[in-house]
Formats: C-alpha cells, structure tokens, sequence
C-alpha cells in the first residue's frame, strides 16, 4: 500500500504562494508498530495561517505541513485508543493516509493537553481524538470538522465566556463571513442581540445578510468607516468578538461601552495581508498578538471592559456539552453551517493559493477522493 502526499519543495519569493512551490509524492505506508494506528484522511481543514508558516520556514523544505485539522477514519489500529470503523478528529499532513498515536502529544507549538482533556479524549493531544458515533450519523465530514472542530468551539465558548448574551446586547462581529466569526454572529443573533458585523468587500457584506440574517454588515475597507461604525451603534457597543486584529480593533475598541466584553481569538489581518510582516526576534505575547496594543489594553481597564483572548483547548474539556448545543442549534435551523469545501486531493495546492488570492465565505475544507 501506497500514500499520496504534498510537500513543500521550494522557497516563498516574498509573500506570495504559488503552485509550484508543492509537489506530490507517493509513499509506501509503513508497517504498523504496537500503539499505532493507520487513518484515511476524508477533509482537512485549511488552516488561515499556513501561509505564514510557509513563509517563515515552520513548514520545512521537502516536508508536508503536519499542523492541520482533519477528519479521518481508522483503517488498521495496534493502538487500543482507536478501533478500526472510527472516525476522529486529528492533527495530519497533506496526505490521503496517516500514521497517529494515541500517545503523541500536540504539534505545531500547542500547549500539552489537561488531565482532564487527555481523560475525555483517551490520547495526548486536545487535537485528537474519536467523534462520537451519533455525531457521525448525522453530520457529514466538512460540518463535523467545521461546527465541532476549532471554528465552532471557539465561537462557542467564546461567546459564552463574554456572556450571557441579552436582547439588549449590541454585538459587533469581526470577519463574519469567515469560519468563527460567522458561527459567533449566529450565535449573538440566536440569544437576541442586535448583530453587526464586518467584512473586507461589499461581495462579503451581501453574503453575511444573506446567509446569516444578521442586522448590518459594514464594509471595513471604505474610507468613512469610522463614521458608519459610529451610525450603526448609536449607544455603543456592548460585546466585540475580534478573529481580526490589526488597526481594526483599535477603531472598534474605541466605540466600546463601559462594563462592555471584548472575545479575542485571532490575527485574520495579518494572515491575509497583502505583504507578511517580518519575523521578529521575539514571538508577541498572545493578547498583542490578537490586536490588543498597549493602548487598548488601557483603554479596556479604564473603561471596565472584560477581555478574554486564548486558544480554544483551553475549554476542550467541556467538549461533549458544546457539541450537544451546537447540534442542537443546527438540528432547529437556527445555525447555518458555512463551509466551503474544495473536491480532489490533487487540488489541495490550488485551494491553498486561492485561500489568499479569492474573496470566499466560510472554512475552507478539501474533501479527498478516494477510489
């Protein structure tokens, strides 16, 4: 038996990808060793930053990119955490076929999972671990990897930990037609909120209201933003969720009301910037990385505002509750799912340079084909 795989072969010129910096390999799997498990990618999961990590040399030469999210199922196991038939979450390369270990901690640079995530998930890693079987009946790959996978949890927990959310709310919502943002203006919307988000392009802004329902969707790019920020929250703004970062949170923050809540969750901004910043000597600690400058951060205490920034693992210990309310939420109607998913391994390059290149909605996914 044979794997399919890409690799990164060549250097990045600048900030731009091309397809000709991938090229792909078939590869004999090896023989399972006693604690291993064999896995079929079915969709993985792009990843907004994997451009930079091309870039910055994490994703070395004539190796894969071994970080991202996908949905797999368990072909042959000598590992007792995993039966043949299962379908898990994972981390995994851009390959059609994985060696994993119950035993293997995170990579990329993740914190090591809790007891308590380690005991919920039976293996080392928040990452990885065995969808229940009821969720697999009823929700396909990209829906599982999207709603129960990082972007759904993040919305989920973030929106929790800056509630409760009240009719009385004035939310704003940064990159709503991405993969978090557009699950946490839901989610504002579905507890009553007056919801207004934001979006790079007036393409952007008509698919958020309708796709999403939400009240507004204001054009970040224009010249008058400020203005319109200010005309689309008269009495300010009560709760921010910020995937974006960048001098975009210095505008919003700025509008936010006394005793308000700020959910920071990302760098959108500088994953998609038309030119990467440099490589700095030292990496930013995590809440300046999210756009919190020190001038927000006073702003923020002198205001009362209640701040959370932090990478979701931190909560996968209450995994199996978030799972329940989200599909419960999808099963009613009243969440919509926002994948946009690309068909073919062979098309996994194309999908990653386009990720930078197109305007899209949603997570981006590529669902493999296997014959």
């Amino acid at each position: 038996m044979t794997y399919r795989k890409w690799i990164i072969t060549k250097p990045m010129l600048g900030s731009e990808l091309s397809v000709d910096l991938f090229e792909q390999r078939e590869l004999p799997i090896p023989e399972l060793k006693p604690g291993e498990a064999l896995v079929r990618v079915k969709l993985l999961n792009i990843h907004s930053g994997t451009r930079m990590r091309i870039a910055r040399g994490m994703t070395t030469m004539g190796e894969t990119d071994s970080t991202n999210y996908a949905c797999a199922e368990v072909v042959q196991s000598r590992d007792s955490a995993f039966r043949e038939g299962d379908v898990i979450a994972c981390q995994a390369g851009w390959q059609d076929y994985q060696i994993i270990r119950s035993s293997d901690g995170p990579v990329g640079g993740y914190a090591e999972a809790s007891e308590l995530v380690k005991a919920l998930n039976g293996t080392n890693s928040p990452w990885n671990y065995v969808f229940r079987p009821a969720l697999v009946k009823m929700w396909a790959p990209e829906v599982l990897m999207e709603m129960f996978g990082t972007s759904g949890m993040t919305a989920y927990f973030g929106m929790r930990e800056v509630g409760p959310l009240m009719p009385k709310d004035a939310v704003a919502v940064a990159g709503t037609s991405g993969s978090v943002g557009s699950i946490a203006a839901q989610l504002a919307k579905i507890a009553g909120c007056y919801v207004v988000g934001f979006g790079g392009g007036s393409d952007r802004c008509s698919w958020v209201l309708n796709t999403l329902g939400i009240h507004r969707c204001l054009d970040y790019t224009v010249s008058d933003f400020a203005a319109e920020l200010r005309a689309a929250f008269p009495g300010g703004i009560d709760v921010y969720s910020d995937g974006v970062g960048g001098s975009l949170t210095e505008v919003v923050t700025g509008l936010m009301n006394p005793n308000a809540r700020l959910f920071s969750f990302g760098t959108a901004a500088a994953f998609y910037a038309g030119k990467l910043a440099s490589v700095t000597a030292q990496r930013p600690p995590m809440r300046q990385a999210f756009g919190i400058s020190e001038s927000i951060e006073r702003l923020l205490k002198t205001r009362n505002i209640k701040s959370v920034a932090w990478i979701v693992d931190a909560f996968y210990h209450e995994r199996l509750k978030a799972e329940d309310d989200l599909s419960r939420l999808l099963r009613s109607g009243a969440l919509k799912p926002t994948t946009n998913v690309v068909v073919g391994f062979d098309n996994l390059p194309k999908a990653i340079v386009d990720l930078y290149a197109t305007a899209r909605a949603g997570k981006l996914q590529v669902r493999f084909d296997h014959s």
